[in-house]
């Protein structure tokens, strides 16, 4: 761990003299996700209002980079940015060339009851992560970046609610279209999403000292708050019944 730090900081000075992105690469995220968005409202008409969660998503991501603040710290690493866009763009060529080459790994399921739940999952997921891309606006970026520390909205109660917000869709698309070939891919995908958000804390360990207790105060992928406040109010209970017990006894025997 801390010969990954050390190499951030090596390769990206300190906040008194950031690294500076330049707006060209500003520019060419916006460009790739908007058309990245145009290709997704072309590609498949069809699907409608069930596709506009996702364009709304790209869109975002798209505005995200020409109102993102610069970057404080930076990680240029070979398999940093293999995760990062690997993870970004891994399940997008998976239906690009399943819809191509094989269309048979897109057959839906034939169970009506999977396939409602399955809708349900990815309309949340593709809910959440637009929402949580809109409130990390100012600080968006593929590859690991710090820019801000966000801690509003969703960043209360998750670390990383972006991703959970593609697990859950990932989720629901399995179940809508289940594959061996598809569930292998995720596989993938989750393991490069591991990676992305390890490389991710360190840079912004290292731009923002503080985030360490925002990290341990904070799940990754879940609410560690709503765990915390059940442990509380169970060992609160238990000791409360034990405080009784003996009172409760006592009355019994006069």
């Amino acid at each position: 761990m801390r010969s990954d730090l050390a190499a951030v900081t090596h390769s990206c000075p300190s906040s008194a003299s950031p690294r500076v992105v330049g707006r060209a690469s500003d520019w060419a995220g916006f460009i790739a996700f908007g058309a990245l968005a145009l290709w997704t409202f072309r590609r498949m008409p069809g699907l409608g209002t069930l596709l506009l969660p996702t364009i709304v998503h790209e869109l975002f991501i798209a505005m995200g980079f020409l109102i993102r603040d610069r970057a404080k710290v930076a990680r240029r690493h070979a398999g940093a940015q293999v995760a990062a866009y690997g993870g970004t763009f891994l399940v997008f060529g998976f239906f690009h060339a399943a819809r191509t080459w094989r269309p048979e790994l897109l057959t839906p399921t034939g169970y009506s009851l999977v396939a409602t739940l399955g809708a349900l999952l990815w309309l949340a997921g593709s809910l959440l992560a637009p929402f949580s891309v809109w409130t990390l606006r100012h600080s968006i970026s593929i590859e690991p970046q710090a820019r801000r520390m966000i801690r509003t909205g969703p960043y209360a109660y998750v670390r990383h609610p972006i991703y959970l917000g593609y697990c859950i869709q990932y989720g629901g698309l399995l179940m809508l279209y289940p594959s061996q070939v598809f569930a292998a891919t995720l596989l993938v995908w989750s393991a490069l999403t591991l990676m992305r958000i390890r490389w991710e804390e360190d840079v912004l360990v290292t731009a923002f000292p503080e985030y360490e207790e925002y990290r341990c105060a904070t799940g990754a992928l879940l609410p560690l708050r709503f765990r915390k406040i059940a442990v509380v109010q169970s060992g609160r209970s238990h000791a409360a019944a034990i405080l009784r017990g003996p009172v409760t006894k006592t009355r019994l025997v006069d």
